[in-house]
């Protein structure tokens, strides 16, 4: 269980790394904003999962 909450973190580390990168790119790029703001919304939503997946996890880990 150890392992699969150090994998978890990890995950989440190189998620919020992706968003800090793709998220200023998203708001400068001129493609449609329906679509960018799509895509934002479903980066964080998918994000606050992580952060629960890794709460839950490092619950059961003592």
């Amino acid at each position: 269980m150890q392992i699969l909450n150090t994998l978890t973190v990890l995950a989440l580390v190189v998620f919020s790394f992706v968003l800090i990168v793709a998220i200023p790119v998203l708001f400068a790029s001129n493609e449609d904003s329906g679509r960018t703001n799509r895509l934002i919304l479903l980066g964080s939503l998918a994000w606050v999962a992580l952060v629960l997946v890794n709460w839950g996890i490092s619950f059961f880990v003592v």
